[in-house]
């Protein structure tokens, strides 16, 4: 399978990603870039305001399918956790939350994002 993977099979792929998931994937970068980490954590909630402010439609039932279905991720039980917000502004301001988050690695965000 490896040796199929050209530049053109990356791009088509590319193209073929939801743009929600896209937006998901893109945010979850810039947060953990500017906090210098290699993961995050957030719920389907946090990130039906995120796609909202973006100008795309959705609900959360579909970004749930797109954390756990398309990127196998797992809820840990319910607790506390910090969200971050990247603000219009630029500036992040971290959001405490209580629920079943979803933890984020760097290496999920990379596959989708190519």
């Amino acid at each position: 399978p490896l040796q199929l993977e050209t530049p053109a099979l990356q791009k088509i792929k590319k193209y073929n990603t939801n743009k929600i998931e896209i937006e998901i994937a893109s945010y979850c970068r810039d947060v953990m870039e500017r906090l210098g980490q290699d993961k995050m954590v957030g719920c389907p909630a946090d990130f039906f305001g995120i796609i909202r402010d973006a100008g795309l439609r959705a609900d959360i039932s579909q970004i749930r399918n797109i954390l756990k279905d398309n990127w196998s991720l797992h809820s840990d039980k319910n607790s506390d956790y910090i969200f971050y917000r990247i603000e219009i502004n630029g500036d992040m301001s971290p959001v405490k939350r209580k629920g079943r988050y979803l933890e984020i690695t760097k290496d999920i965000v990379d596959k989708i994002l190519l």
